[in-house]
């Protein structure tokens, strides 16, 4: 070989064996780093940190080694147990080789070189108590020397973090303070491991929404952040300069310092808005600038500043203040014939510092007009968190046709109609809630009239023909409301009583109303494509009390429906709802429930009084899955039942899920055409069996496991009776016993060759059948409601039969040991009659005795019969509506079942004690008898 061919091979061999490294070397480390990172993370902090799956590679960014862990999840602890605080799709790393050696070895940090975070979503929340979800390190440390080196404090530098696809989110309790941003991307940068840098971080969020102590400040606006931090690790400080901040059209420079102080940050920051364009106000309006923004035309002037010093801290908050001004605006649409102008404002926020309580904010001088309409107000919120106070004025008018010819509104087809409002408050919250009104200046009106929309959102246009709301120290009073929502008209009144706690707390709006309708058609607000789950919506606790002459829905025509209802914690209750349909009448008493929207759950009790059995299962497609046979009936029913379960689409129960329990009436009723019923009479030759007429009937059923159970029951039949037991399920099977009791000579000439084959059988035990009149047919049904299997038994015949001869066999053998019994007596009267005397006198007194017995027992089972009657009527008369009086007669029941089987437990005993006397005392005439 020579020396070219030799050098060749070991080149060869040593990029082999480099490329064995580079892939084999991620799996030796692989173990070792992910159960490294899993015990400092248990060591750092207290919080369950879960991934999926973890990947190493040193090829994407070599030589270092690039880890990625998959679907990474924080979720807290007490009190945020359950709660996740993070959740990723991916989180990227890139680890300086060097550093891997070192932090292994416990002898370095680790040096991260990136961090990219893909789609992080983040949730902060503080309780009202202060206490926070992220703050989830843990407190205690290791003492030196006692851990072992592989357990040493995991040290971490970085270089640069990329945010790609992120979602923040910040609800503070304590301070009211609401922030959330979309689609938020970043990109920071910086050698963190100098002492002198500079951090470039490049933010941008889709969507940024801020709102305070219940005010909104900014609401879906775009945000845009460019700046470079001088940092100084010596001094724990940064600074900067003429940095950028843009929201939406708005443009702020800021600049300023911040620096440690112990445990709190000194902050010193000032910001300006350069330019002073109406304009730059006006994009941060969402309707404004969501529709040809570019395109507005505006005039008027803008100014905006504010400051942050002081140290924020735990236990410090800086002064801080903000202040902006609009003066002589305008804004107009070129393809729309109106302007908006004289618009004006002053706005301020104020702070000295210490507390956030001691927020105030001024909006003065508010001044705008739309056609010929003025609008002018003021507001002025002290106190925020603790207990706002609230100064508010409102005066003027809108056309609100002027409106969409001032400004672009989606999909708006329609708007027509004039709103005034006249409107004064001066009042702390704390007044209102302790109901101190003597102290609430509360005063004025809005009166609404005419007002018409019509959109491409709604189905159906709305009209509001009249409304008057007047403002009261106790509450928001709707005196009057009138209006169309489409075909169905309303009429209202009620009052809300928390507006101000509604809006600066986030409390559920409270207020009840009462309102009356001649003709509701809930159809018209159904979609055209399918009919969605209705979701009860959250932040409001409603009382309702209604009447509706008509209500449609679906195939229902409803009327004189009326009841009660409550919306509360994403919750419908209704109380003692009822109505007439389908020829009688329905009472429903419930609640249908969207803790979590996409399962809604419902408990509902329901009274059915005298439905036309064919109609109400036209109507309710629930019925017809439960109870298939209800389409081939003809007649009425009652029914009391008691549902619980889920809704699917359509709003229909989910039938796999669908529990209840109740009880059925029926009227005189008929089945025409249905399966079972006909193959049954084919099976046994009774043709009227294929459409036969039944007596009323009176069963319980139970629904689980998507079947209807029917408990044993009896029915007439024209000449004979059936008793049925048995279930259906939703996938229209059948599993049913019928047991018919037949007269002989109306089966048909299958059943009948099939008798005559028991009978001769039976003839050859000793069994003589051909005396039965009437004989007892077992059916099992089984198959589908439309494709049934019967099978008929005739063996109970045989069986009847053996019984009555064992029955006459036995009172033969009776008579011969009576006639044996009465010659033996006549044989030794004389020699017994003495002591038959003695033993009868034993007898007669043991008798009277188990008499006594008997009779006290009796009359104490009485008794108890008795009061059960009195606490069950009592119970019945309390019962004021259908459902009530439902869940009265089972309760009435059970009180006289339980007496009834405590009387019988009296009467049993004291019939074994009185036989146990009798017994006794026949044991001694019977020996009194052998002496004699």
């Amino acid at each position: 070989m020579t020396v070219l061919k030799k050098v060749l091979v070991a080149a060869g061999s040593l990029v082999g064996l480099s490329l064995v490294a580079l892939v084999g070397l991620p799996f030796l480390f692989k173990g070792r780093i992910e159960a490294r990172v899993h015990t400092e993370v248990e060591r750092a902090v207290d919080a369950q940190v879960d991934w999926s799956g973890v990947g190493l590679t040193f090829f994407r960014n070599f030589p270092n080694l690039a880890l990625r862990l998959d679907h990474l999840t924080v979720v807290g602890s007490e009190p945020f147990a359950g709660d996740t605080l993070v959740s990723m799709k991916g989180f990227r790393l890139v680890l300086d080789a060097g550093s891997l050696i070192r932090g292994l070895r416990g002898t370095g940090p680790f040096l991260v070189r990136s961090v990219r975070l893909e789609e992080p979503v983040v949730h902060l929340r503080v309780l009202p108590d202060g206490a926070s979800n992220w703050d989830i390190v843990r407190g205690g440390s290791t003492k030196a020397g006692s851990a072992e080196p592989s357990s040493r404090s995991l040290s971490v530098e970085f270089r640069s973090l990329g945010i790609r696809g992120g979602s923040l989110l910040l609800e503070n309790a304590q301070t009211g303070l609401y922030t959330s941003m979309e689609g938020l991307q970043m990109d920071l940068g910086g050698d963190f491991s100098q002492e002198r840098f500079v951090v470039r971080t490049r933010t941008r969020s889709d969507a940024t929404t801020l709102r305070f102590a219940g005010m909104p400040y900014l609401e879906g606006v775009a945000l845009d952040l460019v700046a470079d931090l001088d940092a100084d690790m010596t001094r724990r400080s940064v600074s900067f300069a003429e940095n950028e901040l843009r929201l939406n059209e708005l443009v702020l420079n800021f600049s300023g310092s911040a620096a440690r102080t112990g445990e709190n940050v000194a902050l010193d920051v000032t910001f300006t808005a350069p330019r002073t364009a109406f304009s730059q106000a006006l994009s941060l309006v969402p309707v404004l600038y969501a529709h040809d923004f570019e395109t507005l035309e505006t005039s008027g002037s803008f100014s905006l500043q504010g400051r942050v010093l002081g140290e924020w801290g735990e236990n410090a908050l800086p002064a801080f203040s903000m202040s902006a001004d609009v003066t002589d605006g305008m804004f107009r649409y070129p393809d729309l014939p109106l302007a908006a102008r004289d618009i004006a404002l002053r706005f301020a926020l104020d702070n000295p510092g210490g507390d956030v309580d001691s927020t105030v904010v001024r909006l003065d001088g508010v001044h705008l007009r739309i056609g010929d309409e003025p609008i002018h107000g003021s507001l002025t919120l002290r106190t925020p968190v603790s207990d706002p106070d609230v100064d508010l004025r409102v005066r003027g008018a809108v056309d609100l046709a002027d409106v969409a010819r001032t400004v672009k509104l989606d999909d708006v087809e329609e708007l027509t109609g004039v709103v005034r409002a006249d409107a004064e408050l001066r009042a702390r919250l704390s007044d209102i809630d302790g109901r101190r009104y003597e102290r609430v200046a509360a005063r004025g009106n809005v009166v609404i009239t005419d007002v018409n929309v019509r959109t491409g959102k709604l189905p159906q246009p709305i009209a509001v023909r009249e409304a008057t709301l007047e403002l009261s120290p106790q509450r928001v009073e709707v005196r009057s409301l009138q209006m169309q929502l489409g075909s169905s008209d309303v009429h209202a009144t009620g009052s809300v009583d928390n507006v101000l706690a509604f809006v600066l707390r986030g409390e559920d709006l409270r207020g009840s109303a009462s309102f009356t309708s001649q003709r509701v058609d809930l159809d018209e607000w159904r979609s055209k494509e399918n009919f969605e789950l209705i979701p009860v919506p959250a932040g409001l606790d409603l009382a309702l009390d209604g009447t509706v002459a008509r209500l449609t829905f679906a195939a229902l025509d409803m009327a004189d429906a009326h009841g009660s209802l409550r919306l509360k914690d994403r919750r419908l209750m209704l109380d003692d709802f009822t109505m007439r349909t389908l020829g009688g009448g329905i009472g429903v008493s419930g609640f249908y429930e969207t803790l979590d929207p996409a399962k809604p759950t419902f408990r509902v009790g329901v009274a059915l009084d005298s439905l036309d059995i064919p109609s109400a299962a036209a109507a309710f497609v629930t019925l017809r899955m439960l109870a298939p046979v209800a389409g081939f009936t003809r007649g009425a029913f009652s029914a009391q039942l008691d549902l619980a379960g889920a809704l699917g689409q359509g709003m229909a129960p989910v039938l796999d899920v669908l529990n209840g329990t109740g009880s059925l009436q029926t009227t005189t009723f008929s089945l025409e055409g249905f399966p079972a019923l006909a193959r049954l009479g084919e099976v046994l030759g009774l043709p009227q069996l294929a459409n036969p007429t039944f007596q009323a009937i009176s069963s319980f059923i139970e629904i689980r496991d998507g079947r209807l159970h029917v408990r044993p029951f009896q029915v007439g039949v024209g000449d004979f009776r059936m008793a049925v037991s048995g279930s259906n399920g939703v996938d229209q099977t059948l599993d049913y016993k019928l047991t018919l009791a037949v007269p002989r000579g109306a089966l048909g000439e299958g059943a009948e060759r099939a008798i005559q084959g028991l009978i001769s059988e039976a003839g050859r035990a000793g069994l003589d059948l051909q005396a039965a009149d009437s004989i007892e047919v077992s059916v099992g049904l089984a198959g589908t409601v439309t494709d049934p299997a019967v099978e008929a038994d005739f063996q109970g015949l045989v069986t009847s039969a053996g019984d009555r001869a064992r029955q006459n066999a036995g009172a033969a053998v009776e008579e011969r040991i009576g006639a044996a019994r009465e010659l033996a007596d006549s044989t030794k009267e004389d020699a017994l009659r003495r002591a038959r005397a003695r033993a009868d006198s034993i007898m007669q007194q043991a008798e009277e005795g188990g008499a006594a017995i008997r009779a006290e027992a009796r009359q104490l089972a009485d008794d108890l019969r008795a009061e059960a009657d009195r606490l069950a009527d009592q119970v019945l008369a309390g019962a004021t509506n259908p459902v009530a009086r439902a869940a009265a007669r089972a309760a009435a029941d059970r009180i006289r079942k339980e007496a009834d089987e405590r009387a019988n437990a009296v009467v049993l005993e004291a019939d074994r004690r009185a036989d146990d006397l009798v017994a006794e005392a026949r044991r001694r005439a019977e020996e009194i008898l052998k002496e004699g």
